[in-house]
Formats: structure tokens, sequence, C-alpha cells
């Protein structure tokens, strides 16, 4: 949730910031698609952000790299990096959208594109830095551990909740990714639980990745030129 709250929401609203500025003076005032107006930064519509594109994402991701970390852990210390390539790849077309007229309306379309794919980067760099720092603080009989191991349980439940909302479509996914998302999520716990080859486990992880970033790439040259 920290990590969602300061990459997500924050410093995505810095990127809407420099999207906004560098679309110049003559689209002050003009309609996001999601109906903000350009120009205007209030207190409601960031903490709107910070709640629900923060939040909602960094619970989500939170969950996704409890799964995918100890299949990235052989590449440390390059494994925050690794796993923010991994969500550009497998979940950059719900952001990166061809048909959302905001990236090629308001600003440069490649300096919009490449702002929001870091953005998915700096947030796995992020979460994976602080996952290590909460396995240290959960070690231990401390009364500081067992706050955080509690605080950690309490967070699985709106954060299972956010993993419903986001197969079921709302963040448009359609049921085959899914299905793809949901797989990646579950395989490769029950491949470790089982002690089952290891193969199944990246094998699924790969599906996913390779369908995200093929719909990834081919929705960018449409973006880019303009819808």
């Amino acid at each position: 949730m920290i990590a969602g709250i300061a990459v997500g929401g924050l410093l995505g609203r810095v990127v809407m910031r420099i999207s906004g500025f560098t679309a110049g003076p003559a689209l002050v005032g003009v309609h996001t698609e999601n109906g903000n107006r350009v120009g205007d930064i209030t207190f409601a519509g960031t903490i709107g952000l910070v709640i629900f594109v923060g939040v909602g994402s960094g619970l989500f991701g939170g969950v996704v790299y409890a799964a995918v970390e100890p299949w990235v852990r052989r590449l440390r210390p390059w494994h925050g990096l690794a796993y923010g390539a991994m969500l550009l790849a497998a979940f950059g077309f719900t952001v990166l959208d061809p048909f959302n007229f905001d990236f090629t309306r308001f600003g440069v379309p490649a300096l919009n594109a490449a702002m929001f794919a870091a953005l998915f980067v700096i947030y796995g760099v992020a979460v994976a830095w602080l996952f290590d720092r909460v396995r240290v603080l959960r070690t231990g009989p401390s009364v500081a551990a067992r706050a955080v191991d509690m605080l950690a349980w309490l967070a699985l439940v709106p954060a299972l909740a956010v993993i419903v909302l986001f197969l079921g479509g709302t963040a448009g996914i359609d049921q085959l990714a899914a299905v793809l998302i949901g797989a990646a999520l579950l395989v490769p716990a029950i491949v470790r639980w089982r002690e089952l080859p290891p193969a199944i486990g990246y094998a699924c992880f790969a599906v996913v990745l390779v369908f995200g970033a093929t719909r990834l790439v081919g929705g960018l040259p449409q973006l880019l030129a303009g819808f």
C-alpha cells in the first residue's frame, strides 16, 4: 500500500501534471477521458487518486509480488527491477490503452507513454525494497514484529477483494486475461507447495508475460500515432 500510494498515487499525479503542462495553455480547462479538467489540481482529486489508484494498485501489486518473489529471488539485487518490468509486460496494456485519447490529445504521446510505463518499473523496485524491510520487521518475538504481522494479515482481506474486482473486469481485463492472470498467481504457489517441477511455475508466468506483452506492443503504434 505504501508503494502504491507513493508511486501510483503521488508520482502518478506528478506524471499527469507534466502531461498537462506539455499540452500547452490552449488545452487548459479541457476535460480528460475520466472527466477531470486539465489544469485543475484539487485536494479532493489528489486524495481520490491516492485512495482509488494508489491503494488499489498497491494492494494488487503486493499480492502479485508475494506470488512472484520466490521465483525472482535468484535475480537479486535486480529482483525489484525485474518485477517492475514483468508488471509492465503483463499489465501495461491496461494503462497504455490505444483507445484512451488522453495519451495523444494532451502533451507528447511518446513522453506520456514513457512516463506511465516508468511507473510500473518504479513501483516494482519500491515494492521489492519494502517487502524486504517488512520481512526483517516480522522476524523475532518483539511487539513490533507481532504488530507488523497482524497488519499484514489484515491487509490481505482488502487485497483479495481488489484481486477479485481486478480480475472481474473493472480494469479493462477480459475473461481470457483474467483466467491467465489468476492461473499465474495460483499455479506457481501450488508448484512450490507440492514441490512440483519448477518449470511448470515458470511456464505459467511466461504465458501471462507473452500474452500481456503482445497486447501492449500491438497497441503502442496506434497509441503513439494517435487514435
